[in-house]
C-alpha cells in the first residue's frame, strides 16, 4: 500500500442565494385585535416555481448542501460524516479533484488506506497536475487491484512527465513496466511502441545519463533486454526492427542456437518460408536444444505453409523430428512436441513410447492429456489409473485431465470397462495416490457414493494435516457438484479429527452451507453458530448465520442478524476479508429492502458501498436500476448503468438494466436493441430478461413479437421458481390475448 500527501486545494465555491421579496405593493395593512380581521387580499401570494426543477438542478442544489454539510463536518471534527458527505458528493460532482482530494486526506486520516487509494486513483484520473512519482504509485495500486487499463493510462501520463524532466532511468523503467503490461494483455502493437522507445534510450546512454543504468543492466545480461525487444517487435509483426534487436544481443554475447531461432522467427513474420526453413535446418543439423519448443512449433508453422496438406505436414514434421528424439529420448520438450503429433495422428502406441517415460519426472499437462487418451483407447487401465496419482494437483485435484477423462466418462462402453477393472481390484493393492486419483475420478462420474468410499481408504495413510485438506477439497467438490451428502460426510469427518480452531471453523462454515443447500436450516444455523463461537472476531464466520436465514427466506430474521453483523464490523477497516464481507452484507441489505419496497432503504445499501468501493460495477448497476425502474434520478441511473455495461459489456444483467433504462424513457428502439443482445446472451437462464423485451416490444407496437418474447419467459420464470413475477407475466399475455 503506498501512502500520498495531497496538498488541501479550496472547495467549490457556494452560489449565493438571493431573499425573496415578500412585501406588498403599497401601504401595510393597519394591525388589528384578532386574527379574523386581517383581510385576506392583502397578503402577499405564496411563491410558486413557474417551472419545476429538473434533475440537473435538483443535483447542483443537492451537491450545494453535501458540501456545505461536510465542511461543517469537517470543521466540528467529524471526519467520518465529513467522508461519507464528500464521496456523496463526488457522485454528484463525477471527477471534481478538489471534492476526490478531500476524500483522499480525510480516509489517510482516519487510516481508511484501500479508501484513500481508490479516491486516489479517480483524483490521478481527473487532475492533470499530479506529479510523475504520484502517479506512478496509483498505477502500481492500478495493478495490485488488478486494474491493468487504468494502470496502463496512468503510466502513460507519467512516462510523458518523466521525459520533460530529464528523469530517464525512471523513464526506462517505466517504459519497460508498460511494454510487459501491454504483451501480456495481447496488446503487441501497443507493446512495440513502447519498445522504440526503449531501443532508443539504450542505444544512446550517453543522451540519456543512462552509463551506471546500461553498466547494471550488462551485469544482469543486457542480451536479455534485446531479446525482449526483439521478441516484442516479432509479436507486433515489425520483422526489420526485431532482426535489428537480435543482431544487437547477438553482438552483446553470442549464442548462435538462439541465433538461428530468431533469424527463422523474423523470416516468418516476413513469410519468407524458404529462409525460416533453412535457419531450423541449420538448427536441428547441430542438435540444439537451446530453444525448447520453439524451433518445432516454427518448422510444424513452415512446413504446413510450403507442403500440400495438413495431414502430409504433420507426417513431414514427424519423420524429421523422430530422429532427433532417438538420439536423446529424455529431451522432454522434443518428446512432449511428437507425442503431440502422434495424438493429433491418433497414434496412440506412440504417444505412449514417447512421452510416458518421461511423465513421472517431468510432468507436462499437455503430456498427461494425451497419455489419457492413449490409455482408454488402448484400454490400458492399469496405466491410467497410475496416471491419475501422476496427474493430481498440490489441491488432490485432476483439472489437467478434464477433457480426455470427461470423454472416458461420456462413452458407455469405456466406462463400463474401466469401472469393472476398478470392481476387479482391492483398494489396498494400489498405491496412495492412486486410491485418491480414483477417487476424484469417481467424484467427477457423479458416482459420489462410491468415491466417498475409495477416499476413505486413503485416509489412514495420510497424517491428520493432510487428511482434513484433503477432506476439504473433496468435500467442496462434492458441494460444487451437487453432491451435498456426501459433501456432509467430508465436512463431518474433518470436524472429528479435532483441527485447530482455524481450521475447525472452516469446516463447520462450509458444513452450515452445505445442510442450508439440502433444506436443513435449523441444523444449518446451529452449526454457523458453532463456527462463530470459535472465531469470534471473523466477520466470515459470522456472516453465515444472515446468509441461511436469507435463503431460507426468513427475511426478518435476515435482515436483523445482518444488523448486527455490521454492528460490530462495520468500523473494522483494517481487515479486507471483513471489508469483503460488509460489502456483501450492504448488497444483500439492500436486495432485501427493496423486496420489501422500501426504495429508500434499499438506496441507502448501495450508496454505502460506492463510498467505498466508487467503482463497483455491480453496485452502479443495482443503484442505477433501482433509480430508473422508479422514476428517480433518470439520469444519474442511466449514467450508472451504462457505466456497469461498459465496464463488463458481455454482462447479460447489466445490458438488462440498459434496455429497461431505455425504456422507461421511452426508447424503446434503443431498449430492443440492448434487451436481445441480453436475452441472446443469457439464453434460458433469466426470465426477466425476456420479460422486459416483450414490454419494449409491445411499447414499439410490436404485439405478435411481445407475446412469443412472454411465452419465453414463462418458461424460463417456471425453471427459476419465480411466482411474483411469474403471475405478472400471465396476465400480461391474457390481456394481450384479449386485444
Amino acid at each position: 500500500m503506498f501512502l500520498l500527501l495531497f496538498p488541501l486545494l479550496g472547495m467549490l465555491s457556494q452560489p449565493s442565494t438571493s431573499s425573496a421579496d415578500n412585501a406588498a405593493s403599497g401601504k401595510s395593512p393597519p394591525k388589528t385585535s384578532t386574527k379574523d380581521d386581517v383581510p385576506f387580499d392583502l397578503l402577499p401570494e405564496p411563491f410558486t416555481a413557474q417551472t419545476g426543477r429538473n434533475e440537473a438542478a435538483d443535483n447542483r442544489l443537492k451537491l450545494t448542501t453535501l458540501l456545505t454539510k461536510a465542511r461543517l463536518q469537517d470543521h466540528r471534527g467529524d471526519l467520518e460524516g465529513a467522508l461519507q458527505t464528500y464521496q456523496r458528493a463526488s457522485r454528484l460532482s463525477p471527477g471534481s479533484p478538489s471534492i476526490l482530494q478531500e476524500i483522499v486526506r480525510l480516509g489517510f486520516m482516519l487510516k481508511r488506506n484501500e479508501i484513500a487509494s481508490r479516491y486516489a486513483i479517480l483524483l490521478a484520473e481527473n487532475q492533470p497536475t499530479m506529479s510523475a512519482d504520484a502517479l506512478l504509485r496509483i498505477a502500481n495500486y492500478c495493478l495490485e487491484d488488478a486494474q491493468a487499463t487504468r494502470a496502463a493510462e496512468l503510466y502513460q501520463r507519467a512516462v510523458k512527465m518523466l521525459a520533460q524532466e530529464d528523469a530517464h532511468a525512471q523513464e526506462l523503467g517505466t517504459q519497460f513496466r508498460l511494454l510487459g503490461l501491454y504483451l501480456s494483455h495481447g496488446e503487441p502493437k501497443k507493446a512495440a511502441l513502447h519498445a522504440d522507445e526503449v531501443s532508443k534510450m539504450i542505444a544512446d546512454p550517453k543522451k540519456f545519463g543512462l552509463e551506471e543504468v546500461i553498466e547494471q543492466f550488462s551485469e544482469g545480461g543486457i542480451r536479455a533486454t534485446y531479446d525482449q525487444l526483439g521478441e516484442t517487435y516479432l509479436a507486433a509483426g515489425e520483422a526489420d526492427k526485431a532482426e535489428k534487436m537480435f543482431a544487437k544481443s547477438e553482438e552483446t554475447e553470442s549464442r548462435p542456437a538462439m541465433a538461428l531461432v530468431h533469424a527463422a522467427e523474423v523470416a516468418a513474420v516476413r513469410k519468407d518460408w524458404k529462409a525460416a526453413e533453412e535457419k531450423l535446418n541449420e538448427y536441428l543439423a547441430a542438435n540444439y536444444q537451446d530453444a525448447g519448443k520453439r524451433p518445432y512449433e516454427l518448422l510444424l508453422k513452415v512446413t504446413r505453409e510450403t507442403v500440400g496438406s495438413p495431414e502430409a505436414a504433420l507426417q513431414n514434421v514427424i519423420e524429421r523430428l523422430r530422429p532427433l528424439h532417438d538420439q536423446a529420448p529424455e529431451f522432454a520438450p522434443l518428446a512432449y512436441f511428437l507425442s503431440d503429433l502422434y495424438a493429433e495422428q491418433d497414434n496412440w502406441d506412440e504417444v505412449v513410447l514417447t512421452a510416458g517415460p518421461l511423465i513421472e519426472a517431468d510432468t507436462n499437462s499437455a503430456a498427461l492429456a494425451n497419455l489419457c487418451q492413449a490409455y482408454t483407447a488402448q484400454a490400458d487401465w492399469a496405466a491410467l489409473t497410475t496416471l491419475l496419482a501422476t496427474g493430481l494437483d498440490a489441491q488432490y485435484e485432476l483439472t489437467r485431465l478434464t477433457t480426455p477423462l470427461a470423454k472416458l466418462i461420456a462413452d458407455p462402453e469405456k466406462w463400463a470397462a474401466y469401472q469393472a477393472y476398478l470392481k476387479s481390484l482391492k483398494p489396498e493393492s494400489l498405491a496412495l495416490n492412486e486410491r485418491i486419483g480414483v477417487a476424484r475420478l469417481l467424484q467427477e462420474s457423479d458416482e459420489s457414493e462410491l468415491a466417498w468410499d475409495w477416499l476413505q481408504t486413503a485416509l489412514p495413510d495420510l497424517d491428520k494435516q493432510e487428511q482434513s485438506r484433503l477432506l476439504m477439497q473433496f468435500g467442496l467438490k462434492a458441494f460444487r457438484s451437487d453432491q451435498e451428502v456426501v459433501a456432509e460426510k467430508a465436512l463431518r469427518a474433518a470436524i472429528k479429527l479435532g483441527m485447530p480452531k482455524s481450521q475447525t471453523s472452516l469446516f463447520y462454515f462450509y458444513l452450515a452451507t452445505i445442510l442450508e443447500m439440502q433444506g436443513k436450516t435449523d441444523e444449518a444455523l446451529r452449526t454457523a453458530k458453532r463456527a462463530a463461537l470459535l472465531d469470534e472476531e471473523s466477520a466470515l464466520l459470522r456472516s453465515r448465520i444472515p446468509w441461511i436465514l436469507y435463503h431460507a427466506g426468513r427475511t426478518d430474521q435476515a435482515i436483523e442478524e445482518y444488523q448486527t453483523l455490521l454492528n460490530k464490523f462495520a468500523s473494522d477497516y483494517d481487515n479486507q476479508q471483513t471489508r469483503q464481507v460488509v460489502r456483501e452484507a450492504k448488497r444483500l441489505l439492500s436486495s432485501l429492502a427493496s423486496q420489501n419496497g422500501d426504495l429508500d432503504i434499499a438506496t441507502e445499501w448501495l450508496e454505502q458501498v460506492l463510498d467505498e468501493y466508487p467503482y463497483d460495477t455491480g453496485a452502479m448497476n443495482d443503484l442505477g436500476y433501482l433509480w430508473v425502474d422508479n422514476g428517480q434520478n433518470l439520469g444519474r441511473g442511466f449514467d450508472m448503468i451504462r457505466q456497469a455495461v461498459a465496464d463488463e459489456p458481455g454482462n447479460y444483467a447489466y445490458l438488462d438494466s440498459l434496455g429497461w433504462a431505455y425504456y422507461r424513457l421511452g426508447r424503446y428502439s434503443d431498449a430492443i436493441y440492448q434487451l436481445e443482445k441480453a436475452a441472446e446472451i443469457a439464453g434460458d437462464d433469466d426470465g426477466t430478461v425476456f420479460d422486459h423485451l416483450g414490454d419494449a416490444y409491445i411499447g414499439a407496437g410490436q404485439p405478435q413479437k411481445a407475446i412469443e418474447t412472454w411465452k419465453k419467459a414463462l418458461e424460463s420464470l417456471d425453471k427459476e421458481k419465480e411466482a411474483d413475477i411469474l403471475k405478472q407475466v400471465q396476465e400480461k399475455l391474457q390481456q394481450q390475448s384479449q386485444r
